[in-house]
């Protein structure tokens, strides 16, 4: 591709629709035809804010439907159904998944064909649909497709991620108001973030109406902990409610070694480590020293439910919304079983222990 291609590419990438967040009316409305059979029903999925909203519609007679409900900010809707059609993918199936913003009205035309690829290797393109009145949605088809112009245009460019980094600043900063920007700006994180000063700079260029929705600050809660998760330093506080309801705060623990353990009661994992925990805290805990049990489940009837079952009788608190709840991401945790053991002044003394690992470093730490 010329330079001017280029040019032109990434001038159309900067000039992507202006889509903010400021809507008076949190209700979104879906009105749509699905080119599948009559009566066909489909599973809905998205998020509000942390939590996860599990929903589903059903087709009438001419394929068609209408689904209402409320967000408080613009959020990635998802239609999902069984896969029955290759034992290799995962059960569930996104067929449709777009951007959907408070206010919006939105006419939608799921097409046919997103199956594709020969039968031991089907593939899934989430994309096959026409919709009409969301700005958000247009927008992100905008970035990507333009993404893919210049990634072709410089196909031979050694350093791929330089080159990905180099879009997504230039489309955030020309686009501050976009709720787009944010949303690249908070799943780019964990990529960006041992490039603080670029994060930074990024961060700062979106506008305040973006800085104040629930994703621009719980962007900022990232960035902000970030430097603080690392061997030696204090492991930022945090508050919540135990099993009676009451609230725990980390600040609670100064004075003691405590190893804060994150943990769900689905994880098979998680539950295998807590014999070993039993143990060890059974050996040290009248040398000061204290689990602090953090389950990210959302279902808090499971959670007691484990509690219980596992006999575990250290304090045991709860942040709910699993993957997507808030202390989840702003410790960057990359899945459950993990954990940070703190000294007596809460510095982060080691990270993600197991087994005899985690009895090594306590005997040492201790003694």
């Amino acid at each position: 591709m010329r330079k001017s291609t280029v040019l032109l590419a990434i001038i159309s990438l900067l000039s992507i629709p202006l889509v903010t967040i400021a809507q008076s009316n949190s209700n979104f409305t879906i009105q749509g035809r699905i080119d599948t059979v009559p009566n066909a029903k489909y599973r809905i999925i998205y998020k509000d804010n942390e939590k996860v909203i599990r929903d589903s519609l059903q087709l009438s007679a001419d394929r068609t439907f209408t689904f209402s409900s409320n967000i408080g900010e613009p959020t990635r809707i998802n239609f999902i159904i069984d896969n029955d059609f290759n034992p290799r993918l995962v059960k569930d199936q996104i067929v449709y998944s777009f951007w959907v913003s408070p206010g919006d009205r939105l006419d939608f035309h799921g097409l046919t064909g997103w199956l594709s690829g020969p039968r031991d290797n089907l593939n899934i393109d989430d994309n096959k649909y026409e919709l009409n009145g969301s700005a958000l949605d247009k927008s992100a088809i905008a970035y990507n497709e333009n993404r893919r112009a210049v990634y072709l245009a410089n196909k031979n460019q050694e350093n791929k991620k330089a080159l990905g980094d180099s879009i997504l600043s230039k489309f955030i900063q020309s686009n501050p108001n976009n709720f787009y920007s944010l949303d690249l700006l908070n799943r780019s994180f964990s990529s960006l973030k041992r490039q603080p000063n670029l994060v930074k700079t990024l961060y700062n260029a979106l506008s305040n109406e973006l800085k104040n929705s629930y994703t621009g600050k719980l962007l900022n809660k990232k960035i902000m902990a970030h430097p603080h998760l690392v061997l030696g330093k204090e492991l930022p506080t945090f508050e919540l409610a135990n099993d009676d309801g009451e609230l725990v705060n980390l600040e609670d623990f100064r004075g003691k070694y405590v190893l804060v353990d994150f943990w769900a009661s689905w994880c098979g994992p998680c539950r295998k480590e807590f014999p070993h925990l039993r143990s060890l805290y059974n050996e040290y805990r009248s040398k000061n020293f204290e689990i602090l049990a953090v389950s990210i489940d959302e279902s808090k009837e499971d959670w007691l439910a484990a509690i219980d079952n596992d006999k575990l009788s250290w304090t045991n608190v709860l942040a709910t919304g699993g993957f997507n709840g808030e202390l989840y991401q702003v410790f960057g945790l990359k899945g459950v079983p993990d954990n940070f053991l703190l000294d007596k002044e809460g510095k982060i003394v080691a990270r993600n222990l197991r087994g005899s690992e985690l009895k090594t470093v306590l005997d040492k730490l201790i003694q």
